[in-house]
């Protein structure tokens, strides 16, 4: 199974798009803005760390699994008397004057499919300018290095000399600068921003031959919509539905829509539908404000289904006032 498994993903990534790409597909990316859009740097006044795995179609071999790690905060965050209890969302508070805001950001990520191994480390800036006392609107940068590679170990074929599985093994890793920029619009009742990655689009070494022309396989930009909206229902609970758009190169539109209701700040329920995908349930606690950790389900809707007994999601993060 586990060859088959890898001869088919080999046979994907050559066949249907020869781009070799391994991007990262989150659930819980409404918990934690930073991992799709840089701009979302700083969008709370504490430092906002967080570790996160995710297992792909749980019972597959070789199939994607993510670990990533980030971390941002507000570089002129407000004094302590300006500080009072956030919301999980919440941009910034009532008692804290318009300012100028400058947040640093920071994310890690290795993403393996099969053979394919993808790993990254950005660190990112954004500029936060007040457009009212609740309202902002940012900007943000991030730059760093991406390493592609391909585990010949890992890959068996059914021919001996197979063109495919030596021009991926003749360049097994290959190191990319890596650039992607964003802004978001946020208060603590809604967002809404737009993020654009891999904009160096960068020439794939670790594919030496094509169908046509020899030619190299090359990155496309990836560009993701996100925007939601809190509803307070009253003072305790919080119902916030939001969205997901995403799409790459000559790749069809992609979407993810999810809701959450939230009690006291504390715990979040939250059902999700990625298209023609999976449905998804969505669990988040905030224990105090210093920890907090979720956790999605996916159930797939695609034929991978019955090989597949789902994926898995998790978090866990601490916040630092």
């Amino acid at each position: 199974m586990k060859n088959t498994i890898t001869i088919l993903v080999i046979g994907l990534f050559s066949i249907v798009s020869l781009k070799a790409q391994i991007n990262e597909q989150y659930t819980m990316w409404n918990l934690n803005h930073f991992l799709v859009n840089p701009a979302a740097a700083g969008n709370s006044d504490y430092l906002d760390v967080s570790l996160g795995f995710r297992r792909q179609w749980a019972g597959v071999s070789d199939a994607p699994t993510t670990f990533y790690g980030t971390g941002h905060t507000v570089l002129n965050g407000p004094k302590i008397s300006e500080r009072s209890a956030l919301r999980i969302s919440n941009s910034s508070t009532s008692k804290a004057k318009p300012r100028l805001k400058h947040a640093l950001g920071a994310k890690i990520a290795s993403i393996e499919n099969g053979a394919f191994r993808k790993s990254e480390g950005l660190v990112s800036y954004a500029l936060h300018l007040p457009i009212t006392r609740d309202l902002y609107l940012s900007f943000g940068l991030s730059a760093g290095m991406t390493n592609m590679g391909f585990a010949e170990s890992k890959a068996e074929v059914l021919t001996v000399g197979d063109r495919t599985y030596e021009a991926y093994a003749s360049g097994q890793n290959q190191n990319m600068l890596n650039l992607n920029v964003g802004t978001y619009l946020y208060s603590d009742k809604f967002y809404v921003g737009y993020s654009a990655s891999d904009l160096l689009q960068n020439k794939l070494d670790l594919i030496e031959t094509t169908a046509t022309l020899n030619e190299r396989s090359q990155l496309k930009i990836r560009h993701q919509i996100i925007a939601g909206y809190h509803f307070d229902l009253n003072n305790d609970y919080r119902i916030s539905p939001a969205f997901l758009i995403k799409q790459s190169g000559v790749s069809p539109v992609s979407y993810d829509i999810n809701t959450t209701v939230t009690y006291k700040q504390s715990i979040s329920i939250g059902a999700a539908y990625r298209s023609e995908d999976a449905v998804s349930a969505l669990l988040g606690f905030r224990f105090n404000h210093l920890l907090k950790a979720g956790y999605a389900y996916d159930f797939s809707l695609s034929d991978i289904r019955e090989q597949s007994s789902g994926s898995h999601e998790i978090f866990i993060g601490i916040t630092l006032f």
